[in-house]
């Protein structure tokens, strides 16, 4: 199965033309040259900077940018009998010798800056990908390096579960819930790691309303 990252996009309305316009032609690029960053993937200074601008215009943000694809995503999963939808998190290191990149924030030490981002990629039961139906993105914007684990522990457990990290695999799988409630011919099932191994996840309701629930 393969489609355009160009047609994935199409159809976002920023509200403004030019952001439109702009976004299929920064699609176009990345899609024939994945593997190499905006200024070798763009051609010319002008053209790059339009990309830099673009991208930093407060009507771009992730989810408008990416409306469109969920919903074919979520088409694609309907046509199929079983999908998996899988969520884990990936780390954006970011880290520069100088000046660090601005919204980058601590990761595992004060010496690593970046950004997380937990995706629920779905894919047919063959292995091949049909899409991101959902995600989150976050940068954090401290790390306690003082404290012993056990007095991080003890804080972490007076915290609201809406307020841990950990929070994003509910999330997740209410995003899955939104998948499988519009697949009502598809087996959905959701598939994480160990470390979504949390009481809050398997308490919540799986019920679709329709004949197929989601599976863990």
């Amino acid at each position: 199965m393969e489609f355009a990252l160009e047609d994935e996009v199409a159809g976002v309305s920023f509200g403004d033309k030019r952001l439109n316009r702009r976004l299929g032609l920064i699609a176009n690029r990345l899609d024939s040259q994945p593997n190499l960053s905006i200024p070798a993937a763009t051609s010319g200074r002008a053209e790059m900077e339009a990309a830099y601008r673009f991208f930093a215009n407060e009507k771009v943000t992730p989810h408008r940018v990416l409306e469109t694809h969920y919903a074919k995503t979520i088409e694609r999963a309907a046509q199929e009998k079983k999908v998996l939808l899988i969520q884990d998190t990936t780390e954006l290191n970011l880290t520069r010798p100088n000046e660090q990149v601005h919204g980058a924030g601590p990761m595992s030490s004060v010496s690593q800056f970046g950004a997380f981002v937990h995706p629920l990629m779905a894919f047919s039961t063959l292995g091949i990908p049909l899409g991101l139906a959902w995600h989150k993105s976050w940068a954090r914007t401290e790390i306690k390096t003082d404290l012993t684990p056990e007095q991080k522990r003890q804080i972490n457990k007076a915290r609201p579960f809406e307020d841990k990290e950990s929070y994003r695999w509910l999330e997740g799988q209410q995003a899955a819930l939104n998948v499988a409630r519009q697949c009502p011919n598809t087996c959905c099932v959701l598939v994480a790691d160990s470390e979504a191994d949390i009481y809050e996840l398997f308490c919540q309701s799986r019920d679709t309303g329709h004949d197929q629930p989601l599976e863990l």
